[in-house]
């Protein structure tokens, strides 16, 4: 099983029925700024295991989790 669909399954057993997300991780501007990556875990969702912004979550009305403070200023995308 690749390393992909382990963190998928570990989710899906330990993940918050709230969210319909994981938080993977800060990606880096050219400028410095930050802003926070996911990947969709909602079953039967189209785009299932595809990683997005928060804001694409925002936009497909998905629930994404809590992100822990990357220490600089974050970009919105």
């Amino acid at each position: 099983m690749s390393k992909y669909k382990n963190l998928m399954a570990l989710t899906r057993q330990h993940g918050s029925p709230s969210t319909d997300a994981i938080f993977l991780g800060w990606q880096s501007t050219r400028s410095g700024d930050v802003f926070a990556l996911y990947n969709i875990t909602a079953k039967g969702h189209p785009l299932l295991g595809s990683t997005v912004t928060g804001k694409t979550l925002r936009k497909l009305n998905l629930q994404a989790p809590g992100a822990p403070p990357p220490g600089r200023p974050v970009k919105e995308l």
